[in-house]
């Protein structure tokens, strides 16, 4: 065996195997290898030196090989080209060249800029294995953080085979990264990090293609009294054969339950009776992966008064945060974590009838009163409370006035405010005016 020095760089969150060489240094690793080569190649004495990740076994290796005269100013790389080991040419294995590295490491950004390397292709060499976890869509942090911590994990969608992992294994050239693979995400390659609450606190991501089948989101049509339910229905389920219909249940927080409850997904789009799918809209929309879960709520357009903005309009629910919220405020979607998708999904025809169109207006301006200011909630606000055009504008404008009296006389009152919540209190109040 040469006599060269050796640095074996140490990971943490993996097995350890012991050095072959008699004389080596151990180091932690810290951002990249060139990071660490920079705070080593000083104390380096011999010509050539190892430099080796500690997750790496290299028994199988010629450990006694020293460069020909031609290749002595190139630094030789290792690296496995056997499947069940993952692939990545950069290696994790090196033989250095000393001096050479001294002069040129300055002004290296990366250890790929070294003006000469030797890449030996090794068809087994081994290095631990990173395991492979399979995710609910629900929640794919949950797996990574509730399963033991390594410094990689793969994740993949539990609707895919382990088989579509390609074969392929991160680079420490530079500093670590989280890989995700297909349109989906449904493939990452995560490295090990404290303290982060989803994937997007990982400071570098990087993205690859890969061909995998993606499973749609079910679609669920919710009804309650609406009398153009059955039609819109119809509709519906002729477009997209797979949605299914959740009808008649009373409280607005059960029948979303209902929904979730027929889902077989993780996430649902929830479609309502008073809506008119727009041609563009697909219902192919897939969740972020890499954030944590909330409710998707795309774009709608009013109408009556012209605006466009999530009210009244499709939604993507997230299974398992409909099942716990029991106890939702004035609107159950904005109740969890949530975001806008600027889509346009529907025409909200909620003005069919005159109860229908006093009871979305009236609910409407109470959430929009009772949400804090801002410059588009102030301007949705003033256009509700104005005269619109169409169908029973007159209907919209006496609920949205009504809405603004009742929230002024009870403001103060979050018991009085949730009433508006209630579809039955709601009939009960407008028969009482009208």
């Amino acid at each position: 065996m040469t006599g060269f020095d050796s640095i074996q760089v140490r990971f943490k969150n993996t097995k350890h195997w012991p050095s072959p060489f008699a004389n080596t240094r151990e180091v932690p690793f810290v951002d990249s290898y060139l990071t660490v080569l920079k705070s080593v190649i000083d104390d380096i004495q011999t010509e050539y030196f190892w430099f080796f990740a500690n997750f790496m076994n290299p028994k199988t290796m010629d450990l006694n090989y020293i460069p020909e005269q031609h290749e002595s100013k190139q630094v030789h790389v290792w690296y496995n080209t056997h499947p069940l080991g993952g692939t990545n040419k950069e290696g994790n294995v090196f033989l250095l060249p000393t001096e050479a590295l001294r002069k040129q490491i300055k002004d290296l950004k990366f250890l790929r800029d070294f003006k000469d390397i030797n890449y030996h292709a090794h068809t087994n060499l081994f290095q631990n294995f990173i395991p492979k976890i399979s995710f609910k869509l629900k929640n794919p942090y949950t797996r990574y953080k509730d399963t033991e911590p390594t410094y990689y994990k793969w994740l993949h969608n539990k609707d895919l085979e382990p088989s579509i992992i390609p074969n392929f294994f991160p680079s420490f050239w530079e500093d670590v990264k989280l890989y995700t693979f297909g349109e989906t995400k449904d493939v990452m390659l995560v490295p090990h990090k404290d303290n982060i609450k989803q994937f997007y606190d990982i400071d570098r991501i990087v993205h690859h293609d890969l061909e995998y089948p993606v499973k749609p989101m079910d679609i669920i049509f919710i009804s309650y009294d609406e009398p153009s339910a059955e039609k819109r229905f119809n509709q519906l389920k002729k477009r997209f054969p797979r949605a299914k219909w959740a009808k008649n249940i009373i409280g607005q927080t059960l029948a979303y339950m209902a929904a979730a409850a027929m889902s077989d997904t993780d996430y649902f789009f929830a479609v309502f009776p008073k809506l008119e799918i727009v041609e563009n809209f697909k219902f192919d929309f897939q969740p972020d992966r890499l954030k944590n879960p909330c409710h998707y709520i795309f774009n709608c357009k009013n109408p009556v008064n012209g605006l466009e903005y999530g009210h009244g309009a499709v939604l993507l629910y997230n299974k398992e945060l409909v099942m716990k919220t029991t106890n939702p405020g004035l609107d159950f979607t904005l109740s969890a974590p949530h975001e806008v998708v600027p889509i346009l999904s529907a025409i909200n025809h909620f003005n069919q009838t005159p109860w229908l169109a006093w009871r979305t207006s009236f609910r409407e301006v109470i959430k929009l009163l009772q949400a804090k200011p801002t410059v588009e909630g102030v301007y949705r606000l003033k256009k509700w409370l104005m005269m619109g055009e169409g169908e029973n504008a007159d209907w919209v404008f006496k609920g949205a006035n009504d809405a603004k009296k009742f929230f002024d006389k009870n403001k103060d009152n979050h018991d009085e405010l949730m009433l508006s919540y209630d579809f039955e209190w709601l009939k009960k109040y407008y028969e009482s005016k009208y």
